[in-house]
């Protein structure tokens, strides 16, 4: 059985990789659910989501994966790890597996290069306004970022680190670590710099290039550097190639799973099948013995720290 602990609120983003998995048993869990359990099924756990919890949720996400793991469970993604994303970005940085950098208005921090632009840690919603090219840019679109309600903590500012291809076309490339396997994804083609959701701009030339990158992986060894850097062991990078070298831009514990099942180019739609059963394989490696028993979370030395602190979220007002 493997369990994958999401939020309660994205679990949707599994349903895909759970059908793909069978006949492997592949459960969701929401924290809130993890938490309220006095004993859990001997499995593999994939931690997940932690830009969404709150700190109280994170330190308990993290004394649970520890009684996990002095029971003998494997458990990928701890959540006592966790990096912010100006944080994942510095560390980047400072370990030379990128080139561009991230600053913390927070820390006082000023962009040191330009252009860069402004965008929230926390929440997936990408950039808050276009590219600045000046520190009066800057300033202005921190104020206004501020002026909406964006609280100081939650923004930075990140150097752009964007490069189209030979036809014009920008492509964010993306690739997912499962336990010891980098498996490449599907990639998002746009007119715009940011790719975030795509275009219909790519032609043929682009899904050939797609399909060779799916089965020759050529950046594998250049990503697992980056996961195993930032501490993760499940998740999927979202990067671009700037000047030949691998640029990250973030890794998303919880990313949305599915497969293209329409489309003009029947290679694309190869190219999907491709990567949806190299990811199936890959999570499948993970699975563990169901037969057995289950772990108790009333025992030492974790547990019982975990069943008190548990009793007092549970008792919070933060709770609905």
């Amino acid at each position: 059985m493997i369990v994958i602990v999401t939020t309660e609120t994205h679990k949707y983003t599994h349903a895909a990789l759970a059908e793909w998995c069978r006949p492997a048993a592949l459960q969701r869990f929401s924290y809130w659910k993890l938490f309220r359990r006095r004993a859990l099924p001997y499995a593999t756990y994939i931690f997940t989501d932690f830009d969404r919890l709150n700190p109280w949720e994170l330190e308990l996400a993290a004394k649970a994966f520890r009684v996990l793991e002095s029971a003998g469970c494997r458990v990928l993604n701890d959540p006592g790890r966790f990096r912010r994303r100006h944080a994942f970005l510095q560390l980047m940085h400072r370990k030379k597996i990128n080139d561009f950098r991230s600053w913390s208005p927070e820390l006082d921090e000023s962009p040191g290069r330009f252009p860069v632009f402004l965008r929230t840690q926390a929440a997936h919603r990408g950039v808050l306004a276009g590219l600045l090219h000046t520190p009066e840019d800057a300033q202005r679109a921190l104020q206004e970022a501020l002026t909406a309600g964006h609280p100081l903590s939650d923004l930075h500012f990140v150097e752009y680190a964007a490069e189209p291809t030979n036809t014009g076309i920008f492509r964010k490339l993306a690739a997912y670590r499962i336990g010891d396997t980098i498996v490449p994804a599907l990639s998002v083609h746009s007119l715009d710099w940011i790719a975030k959701y795509g275009a219909a701009v790519a032609e043929a030339q682009q899904y050939e290039e797609e399909r060779e990158l799916l089965r020759q992986n050529p950046y594998g060894k250049h990503l697992m550097s980056a996961f195993e850097a930032a501490g993760i062991d499940y998740g999927r990078a979202d990067f671009g190639i700037v000047g030949g070298k691998p640029q990250i831009y973030e890794i998303n514990t919880n990313p949305m799973i599915g497969e293209l099942t329409e489309h003009w180019s029947d290679q694309r739609l190869a190219n999907s099948r491709h990567a949806r059963d190299a990811m199936a394989a890959a999570v499948k490696v993970l699975d563990s013995a169901d037969n057995k028993p289950a772990v108790r979370l009333d025992g030492e030395p974790f547990a019982t720290q975990f069943r008190r602190d548990r009793r007092r979220f549970f008792m919070s007002p933060w709770m609905p």
